[in-house]
Order: C-alpha cells, then structure tokens, then sequence
C-alpha cells in the first residue's frame, strides 16, 4: 500500500483539550460564556447530539450565542493549542513526503493555526464570523458532522489521489464514514468500540504512525 495523503480529524485527535464532553474546540466556549448563555449552550447540545439532518440548525443556534464575544478572550482560552501526544513530532518529521489536510466540524482560527504551525497543505472546519475583533454569532460548516465520507470523496478527487492512497486519522463515531473509505484507518485514542472495530490500526501516541507507515 502507497500512501500519499494523510488527513486527520482535529478535536479529540490532533488536540485535546480538558474541557468536557468530548476534549473539543467547541467545549472551550461554555467556558467564556455568560452562565445564562452557558445553561442555553449545553441544552442545545442535549436537544441536538445524535440527530441527524440537524447539525446546520445546532450550528446556527448555538454560533448565535457567540455574538458580541471578545476574540481576544475567546484566544486567550483557546491558545496555545493542547497537541494530542506525538501530533508536533509526528507531522514535523514527515519533511514533505504526504500531502497532510484536517478534516474536521471543529473551530476554524485553531484549524488554521495548526496547519500554520505543522505545516499542513489544507484545512477543512467550521469557520466563525468576526467583525470588529468580536463574533458576530454567524459562521459557516463546510460538510455536515456526519458526512467526512463525503468530504474525504471530494478531496481525494480534488488532489487526484485514490481514496486507497489516503491515511485517515480519527477518534469518535463520526469518522467511520472516513474509514470505511480509505486505504488505512487509524483510530487514535478511540472514544467508541465501533470505531476501533472499523480501525486498521489502533494507536495512543501519534509517533506510532512512523512505524505503521514505515517512516525512518
């Protein structure tokens, strides 16, 4: 097997941060928020989690509850970045040899500061309007949570890279679209026994990968 492009989910995999249910960029916001806002935020989340058709609605209501929110606040409790074990080793000792993407329903500016800092050739995640360094309580989702398969289809058509040459790294029920794609799944730190079971590899530490891909 040739593998020429590794994608990976963002939360819960390339980073982890303390805040509950699901170590995400999303879970930092309650955080900042008022605790009006806050109580209106989990309720949202309890309403919507699992229901499919829905995630623009759950986007859109829970993006309004943003708005007015100092940027700089919000950087302050998102940076720097909590890297999951082995991500910085891993991905700078690649040296250009994969294309490397994020694939991910997760907040964009973290996105985009990742591939900055790793050198990624592309990002693809949820993007949050900002208007005089504050939100706006308006945003935009590229792919619905449940639909990666999708996206996956469109990048690897995008790059002209078969679906068999790309490595997908994920962590949650939402990416087995994605491993029932491409030509190695890798489950990192499995939050489900379903993913582990649809898993080519299962792994705790990102330099696992050096091996798995027979990097020296």
């Amino acid at each position: 097997m040739k593998i020429k492009m590794i994608l990976s989910d963002m939360d819960g995999t390339l980073v982890n941060y303390p805040n509950k249910p699901f170590n995400s960029t999303w879970d930092v916001f309650p955080k900042i928020l008022s605790a009006q806002k806050k109580k209106e935020w989990f309720e949202l989340h309890d309403f919507y989690l699992g229901k499919k058709d829905f995630y623009q609605d759950w986007f859109d209501k829970q993006v309004s509850l943003l708005r007015g929110l100092s940027v700089e606040r919000a950087y302050s409790s998102f940076f720097p970045i909590p890297y999951s074990k082995g991500v910085e080793s891993f991905f700078n000792s690649l040296n250009g040899k994969y294309i490397k993407g994020i694939v991910s329903s997760g907040i964009g500016f973290v996105a985009e500061k990742i591939k900055e800092d790793l050198k990624f050739n592309f990002q693809s995640s949820s993007n949050l309007e900002i208007e005089s360094e504050k939100f706006t309580g308006k945003g935009k989702i590229n792919f619905d949570i449940s639909e990666k398969g999708r996206a996956i289809i469109s990048i690897s058509q995008k790059y002209k890279i078969n679906l068999e040459e790309i490595c997908y790294i994920g962590d949650a029920f939402n990416d087995i679209p994605a491993f029932e794609l491409v030509g190695l799944a890798v489950a990192f730190n499995p939050k489900e026994n379903e993913l582990e079971k649809k898993a080519d590899y299962v792994i705790y530490d990102f330099n696992e990968l050096k091996k798995i891909l027979n990097i020296k």
